[in-house]
């Protein structure tokens, strides 16, 4: 899968690209996570339907470990919608443990939002 990683830069108040990855596992993915500040990460991820069909939706997930510093909390907080709607990008999928993300993490929440 295509992810995109995005954090903010606190002394300039942008969000900055943090990393991109062409092909990357969840695994290693997680392993990109910082233990405890907040991330914005986006992927192409290829989904197989029940009926078949392929799609590679954009999948926009927040990163918001529970040991995030407050004024992190708060800042990230503030600027993740003003990020999903310039991106055009549909609701984000709250995560703040890294190692709970996994194939099954993710589908299970894509199904419940294809809902």
């Amino acid at each position: 899968m295509l992810a995109y990683i995005a954090k903010i830069d606190v002394t300039n108040k942008v969000v900055i690209k943090d990393d991109q990855f062409e092909e990357i596992s969840f695994e290693d993915l997680a392993d990109e996570l910082p233990d405890d500040t907040p991330r914005y990460v986006v992927l192409s991820y290829k989904l197989l339907h029940g009926d078949g069909r392929t799609s590679y939706p954009l999948v926009f997930i927040y990163y918001l470990p529970e040991t995030s510093k407050p004024t992190n909390r708060m800042l990230y907080a503030s600027t993740l919608q003003l990020f999903s709607k310039e991106l055009h990008l549909s609701d984000p999928l709250m995560l703040s443990d890294k190692n709970d993300l996994s194939k099954q993490w993710l589908e299970e929440r894509l199904s419940k939002h294809s809902k």
